[in-house]
This record gives structure tokens, sequence and C-alpha cells, in this order.
């Protein structure tokens, strides 16, 4: 998959004069304290990392920026080893994918006996080796192959690459479907989107509010405005009609939202203005644009649980609009 461009380091600035001979004495006493909470940090630092290590499911590691990031190819699906007895986010994702591909487990972010015997079953299955019950990189690159595989099969989109379990039906129709930005001139090449819950869109010099205008994808209804993490103004709609009947598209990051929840809307309409600034957990003005997964709730899916197969379909609209 393609994935977004990786921010730039702020540049720091060099010290031009050196102090006067009269503080040299306190400066190298300054130093020798500067080293000592040196060691000290080395020491507690490790602690608070291990902490956000008990987050959610990445593909970066847990310290990089939220928003518009990327990450090497080489990298963890999960960010640890998920065994019983581990809470987080990423046990919880763990738990819907199982659930997508069959293992029907409950999704409370602790994994326990009924977790453990799902994965377990899924090597057995799939011939991973050691059958432990516990998810390492190898499961888990397993697991996420799996998910996009059951995306495709449920219809969601056709494996555009023709690789193994993709149908031979066509992919369903974008026709009653828009690219969810205008103008699509200023949002950025497909090769730098990247995938999340959703599609992270960045814009040409991060162009934001009135200058990108986000539009419904389908008609339907505006039943939610604001969403965790995507923040107070994040649009739902759940389509009316065609083959997403029933779904929900979710727009992470907007502000201001340009319609009432209640809204009826139809598809190519305004509803919101690409946030500004930090607008929800963000680093700069993108859009996350997702879909919930068959049945789901309105909003998220799991990480990477719909957003493979909607990226095909999200990208087929943008070359349809006149995007590269």
């Amino acid at each position: 998959m393609r994935f977004l461009r990786r921010f730039q380091p702020k540049k720091t600035c060099k010290v031009e004069r050196r102090l006067p001979a009269l503080r040299l004495a306190a400066a190298q006493d300054l130093r020798g304290r500067v080293t000592w909470l040196t060691l000290l940090v080395g020491v507690l630092v490790p602690a608070a990392v291990a902490s956000a290590t008990s987050g959610g499911a990445a593909m970066v590691s847990p310290t990089a920026p939220r928003g518009l990031v990327s990450a090497p190819a080489s990298s963890s699906v999960f960010t640890r080893m998920l065994r019983k007895g581990t809470r987080g986010a990423d046990v919880r994702t763990l738990q819907t994918w199982l659930t997508d591909i069959g293992y029907s487990v409950p999704e409370t972010g602790y994994f326990g006996s009924i977790t453990k015997s799902a994965v377990w079953k899924f090597q057995v299955a799939h011939r991973l080796r050691p059958v432990s019950g516990s998810v390492g990189p190898r499961t888990a690159r397993a697991l996420l192959a799996a998910v996009k595989r059951a995306a495709v099969r449920n219809g969601l989109v056709v494996d555009a690459s023709g690789g193994a379990g993709a149908p031979t039906a066509p992919a369903p129709t974008t026709t009653s479907l828009v690219f969810p930005l205008k103008p699509v001139s200023l949002v950025l090449p497909s090769k730098d989107w990247s995938l999340d819950q959703g599609i992270d869109i960045g814009t040409v010099g991060n162009a934001c509010g009135s200058k990108v205008v986000e539009v419904a994808m389908a008609s339907g209804t505006i039943v939610q405005e604001g969403i965790n993490g995507f923040g107070p103004d994040a649009p739902i709609i759940k389509v009316s009609g065609g083959p997403y009947n029933g779904r929900y598209i979710y727009y992470g990051h907007a502000a201001p939202a340009l319609v009432p929840v209640g809204a009826q809307v139809t598809a190519g309409e305004p509803i919101a203005e690409l946030g500004c600034g930090q607008v929800g957990i963000s680093d700069s003005p993108h859009l996350e644009i997702g879909i919930s997964a068959p049945g789901g709730p309105p909003c998220c899916p799991g990480y990477q649980e719909t957003s493979p197969a909607w990226y095909q379909v999200v990208l087929s609209l943008f070359k349809q609009a006149g995007g590269k």
C-alpha cells in the first residue's frame, strides 16, 4: 500500500556565541547537572515507553506523530507481542479481526482464554509455527492478510491486484459515489496516501478550510457530527442506497460542519470543510475517510479492517475525478 509523506523534523538553531570567560565555571557546573539528569531520565524513560506500547495497533512506532505519518515496509502490524493477559486497543483490534474472519471473539480489549483459543485455531488452520495462541509478527501479518481477503469476499470491493481470493464478479459500481474532496487539484497524489482505520488523504501545501471542501460521497443522512479522536465536527453519513446501503461513511478531522445532524444530503453536496491545524488527534490538515464494517457501528472500524478494500473504491473515484 501507499503511504503519506513523512514529517520533516524541525531544524534546531546552532549556538553562535561562546560563553564569556567569567561564566565558564558556571556552565561547567550546569553541564554536570545535565549529565546527572540525563542518566536519571535514561533509567525512567524505558518504563514510559513500555507504557506507551500498551495502546493500539499501528504500523508505526507508538511514539510517532498521529495523522499524516508513514511507515517502513518492515514495520510490525502490532507494536508488541499479544498474549494471554494483555490488555489494550490493539487486543480489541485483534478480536475484531478474528471475528471478521470467522473466529467469533468478544471485543473486550482483554486477551483471555477465548481469544487465545481463537488465535490457536487460526495458527493451526494456517500452518503457522509454533502454535502458541500468542500473536507475534508472523501471526499478525497472516491475520491482516486474512482480513483483507475477507473484505474482498464480503463484496466491499474486488481485489484490484487480481490475487488469490479475488472474485470474478465486477466490482460494486461507483457511479453513484463521488470523491470526498474538492477541488481535486489540491489533493495530494495517491502515492502519498496512507491506510489507517480509514484512508488518510493530505492536501497540497496543507490547504484547508474553505479552500478544500468535503462533500458527501453518497446520498444519505448525517447521523452524527463529532467523533472521539477525529474532532467535534467530524460528520458521519448513513448511506441510503446503492451497494453500500445502510453502511456509514465517516470524515475524520473536518471543521467546520456545514450541515446539521439529521440533514438529508445527496452525493457531491458540501457537508464540511477540511479542518485546519490540529483537529482531533492529528498533526496537519488532512481527511481520514472511512467506511463501517458490514453490520458494524457508525464509527469506527478496526485498524485496516475495511480500509484496504475501501482504498480501491476511493482511488477509483479519485482517478475518475482527474486525480493521479
